[in-house]
């Protein structure tokens, strides 16, 4: 069933190709050997896993310029596993998790429909030093994964963001997933500032729709806020974030920090590193370090080795490395 749908859309952009500015496929296969002992754990465990430095996906887009200044654009992605072939980032995720939208853009700004990656994920990903790595960015990982997580996935379903038109190097976006047969809303604004050296970046939302699983973080009320900086020095990129959730209906709060580097290692590489902590209410906080080297064979194609240490109060420490290889296509 899944490949009949992915062959429809397929179809679908192709058979718009005619009126269309462009119709394109593209995507990331990241696979990994990973040895990870979690923290508490007794003994480590050797895998190879696909997607821990940049989640596999697959995309669509369709682009149509309607004249006037006026652009129409449609987008279909998902995750896949390079582990067994399987679509999403687990059994039972849905085919186009990671956004399936359709949307208009102008001098107005833009304005978008459907699913759509969370503007909160989207800062957490830009102002720490391994991007939007759920393998071993101790941003994502604290922030996303866990019990200390924003609830929300990092998609939101039916939902409008309207983006207003930049200023300087400023844009600011509003996003709102409506109730539908759902507890509640969703609702997010965001800003994002881009000049020269220097970025900057704000997050907050309110998550009420409760889409996980019943009982998981997911399914619970919270809010949310985060702000990033980022400056590049040539010699190194500096990263720093700061944030807060409120857990509303397991009533805790969560602080959540992170300092991160980037340093050139001559034309093709790079050394990154990332520290990160996440405090609640009432306990000590949980702490993440990682240290990678990302080395570049082409524009499209890297090889990269991680070193992550996770401590957790109560429990022993968590010591993962792994080798891996990222492709873009």
């Amino acid at each position: 069933m899944k490949q009949t749908l992915v062959a429809a859309v397929v179809a679908a952009l192709a058979s718009s190709g005619v009126q269309a500015q462009s119709v394109s496929l593209y995507g990331v296969l990241d696979m990994s050997i990973v040895s990870a002992k979690a923290p508490g754990a007794a003994a480590s465990v050797t895998q190879v896993q696909s997607g821990n430095m940049t989640t596999s996906f697959y995309g669509f887009k369709s682009t149509e310029s309607l004249g006037g200044g006026l652009k129409a654009e449609a987008v279909a992605e998902g995750f896949l596993r390079g582990t067994n072939g399987a679509a999403g980032r687990f059994d039972g995720d849905p085919l186009f998790s990671r956004s399936a939208n359709v949307g208009l853009s102008g001098g107005f700004g833009s304005i978008t429909v459907g699913r759509i990656t969370n503007p909160l994920f989207v800062n957490n990903l830009i102002f720490n030093a391994l991007g939007d790595s759920f393998g071993f960015s101790p941003a994502i990982r604290l922030l996303h994964l866990s019990a200390g997580q924003a609830s929300g996935d990092t998609g939101w379903n039916e939902a409008v963001r309207v983006t207003l038109p930049r200023i300087g190097g400023a844009s600011v976006s509003v996003f709102h997933a409506v109730k539908g047969s759902r507890p509640g809303a969703n609702t997010n604004v965001s800003t994002l500032y881009f000049a020269g050296p220097l970025s900057l970046g704000a997050a907050w939302q309110e998550v009420r729709r409760r889409d996980g699983a019943p009982g998981s973080v997911g399914a619970s009320d919270s809010d949310a806020w985060q702000i990033g900086a980022a400056y590049d020095l040539k010699t190194v990129k500096l990263f720093a974030q700061v944030g807060k959730v409120d857990n509303i209906t397991f009533k805790t709060s969560y602080d959540h920090m992170g300092l991160g580097a980037a340093v050139p290692m001559g034309p093709n590489g790079k050394i990154l590193a990332q520290h990160s902590a996440m405090e609640p209410s009432n306990a000590k906080a949980s702490k993440t370090t990682s240290v990678a080297y990302d080395h570049f064979l082409s524009k499209r194609t890297d090889l990269y080795a991680v070193l992550m240490n996770e401590q957790v109060p109560g429990r022993s420490t968590g010591t993962s490395y792994g080798v891996g290889v990222r492709h873009r296509f």
